[in-house]
Formats: structure tokens, sequence, C-alpha cells
């Protein structure tokens, strides 16, 4: 069971998001386990059917341009497909400053648009257990 009023503010606080106090009204987080091989756990938040945001653990820089591409087209692609406004990559480790910096020059070279983000953050950071699944 998800703290409906912890991810709100992980989403406010954290990751910055300033919609409104409404959307929040709706809050869905389930573990999701399709996006490829090698790429769990990933959770999937839906954020008043506007906002959607993936997270996914990761603390192994070799594998991070292929997790990475995979978690952004696969985000994108439920973004448009089900009309949520944005589309957030949430990436949890303990070595922000190693996968930051090779995330976010990964990041810039997918195709992507003014819609889809990308957030790395401290795995002690998000308020889900990674070993806790739905």
């Amino acid at each position: 069971m998800t703290d409906n009023k912890a991810i709100k503010e992980f989403v406010r606080n954290t990751l910055g998001c300033n919609c409104p106090e409404e959307v929040f009204q709706y809050i869905d987080c389930r573990t999701v386990v399709n996006i490829g091989e090698n790429i769990v756990p990933v959770y999937e938040i839906n954020i008043g059917n506007r906002l959607l945001i993936f997270a996914a653990g990761i603390d192994e820089v070799d594998s991070l341009r292929y997790v990475l591409s995979k978690l952004v087209q696969a985000g994108i692609n439920k973004r448009d497909e089900k009309k949520f406004n944005r589309f957030r990559l949430v990436l949890l480790t303990a070595r922000e400053n190693d996968v930051a910096e090779e995330a976010l020059g990964i990041f810039n070279s997918l195709v992507t648009d003014e819609k889809a983000h990308l957030h790395v953050i401290n795995k002690d950071d998000f308020p889900i257990n990674l070993n806790q699944t739905k």
C-alpha cells in the first residue's frame, strides 16, 4: 500500500511539479515489469491522469544507455497514448553524481520533447520501498 500524501510531497517537493491541487485527488502507483528485461522494478505513478511518472532503480552506469532509452520510449509512448500532459522519468540510485552526469548526456541525445523530463535522485528520497511490489 502506498502513501498518497508521501507521493504528493515527493512529486511537489523533489520533482518540482507545479500541478494544481485538484490533480492530486487521483494518485495511482503500481509496479510495472514489462518495460524490458533487466529493468525492474519500475514504478508507474499516475497523478490525476495528467502526469505520468516512471521511477526505476539503477546503480550500474554500464547499463544506463539501454535502460534509459527503453524507459524514455515506453514513457513517451504511454503518455501520448493515454493523453497525459507530461512524462517524468525518475532514476533512483545510491550513486547520484555518477549516474546523473551520464544519464543527462544520454537523455539529451534521445528524441524527446519539452513534455518529457529526467530526474536522478537518491533512492532513499523515494517514498516507496524499492523492495515492495503491488
